[in-house]
């Protein structure tokens, strides 16, 4: 049984706090990381990065269990992440699968997002993480706005089909707020998008608040179960009720809850 409760790797708690100077400063309101600037990012990464981290690392840990089979004798996984922001699901993700894999040698990581000083701290971050990794790290970076829907078909341009885990945490309800998608619906759009591009057993999972939402006028786990419905996916897997809870502890606090909707979509 995965445990919801995870601890910062130490040295990844010193790493943000002390080196890149990271803020725990939580906020409820409905955010749009992608117009922030060092500062603001600074908070997020104190604040959000570690829950972020921790969703992944049991999300992913319980799947990987479930599906061990098709992971444990993995040598590569190439992943790519919608909206990384400062990268906590990455290193989630990396951590998960190497507690349950002893064979995997490479990453193959590709990330976009469309601000520039999150993207520049998770650089320092994936390149300290490569120093203490068993696994060889490849990152690509892509720092592209995605203005609307007619955007995302530059992303053909540019990414590839073979991807084994695709994912987006908290990322799309910025989209959401800022009508990028219009009055359509953006988990449809994004899931449309991105499913071509997973490998024949490749999984893709979206994370996102459960806030209601002011700008669309819904709350969001509704909205993203509406758009993957009419999006014809399979879901794999997904929370219980209307949010999952998990807590993680750090130097700046111990504890600290996270409540998010999840839902792993597998490509079959």
């Amino acid at each position: 049984m995965v445990n919801d409760e995870v601890h910062l790797p130490k040295w990844l708690d010193e790493y943000i706090f002390t080196q890149l100077k990271a803020n725990y400063c939580p906020s409820n309101s409905d955010m749009t990381v992608i117009d922030w600037d060092k500062s603001n990012v600074l908070n997020y990464l104190g604040t959000y990065f570690p829950r972020s981290y921790a969703e992944a690392y049991c999300i992913f840990s319980r799947f990987f269990i479930k599906d061990l089979l098709s992971w444990i004798f993995k040598k590569k996984i190439t992943v790519f992440d919608f909206g990384c922001g400062t990268g906590g699901e990455i290193l989630g993700l990396l951590d998960a699968i190497n507690s349950v894999s002893a064979n995997l040698k490479q990453v193959e990581i590709t990330v976009l997002d469309g601000n520039h000083a999150a993207l520049r701290i998770f650089e320092n971050i994936i390149r300290r993480y490569s120093e203490h990794a068993k696994n060889d790290i490849v990152c690509r970076v892509i720092p592209t706005v995605i203005e609307d829907f007619y955007d995302l078909s530059i992303l053909d341009t540019v990414l590839t089909n073979d991807f084994d885990v695709i994912m987006s945490f908290k990322a799309i309800c910025e989209f959401v707020t800022k009508e990028r998608f219009e009055e359509q619906n953006a988990y449809e759009h994004i899931a449309k998008t991105f499913l071509p591009k997973l490998t024949p057993l490749g999984v893709m999972l979206l994370v996102d608040v459960t806030t209601y939402n002011n700008v669309s006028q819904e709350w969001l786990p509704l909205m993203m179960d509406k758009g993957l419905n009419s999006a014809k996916c399979k879901i794999a897997m997904k929370n219980k009720g209307y949010n999952q809870i998990f807590t993680v502890s750090h130097s700046h606090k111990e504890s600290d809850v996270s409540k998010v909707a999840w839902r792993i979509i597998q490509n079959v």
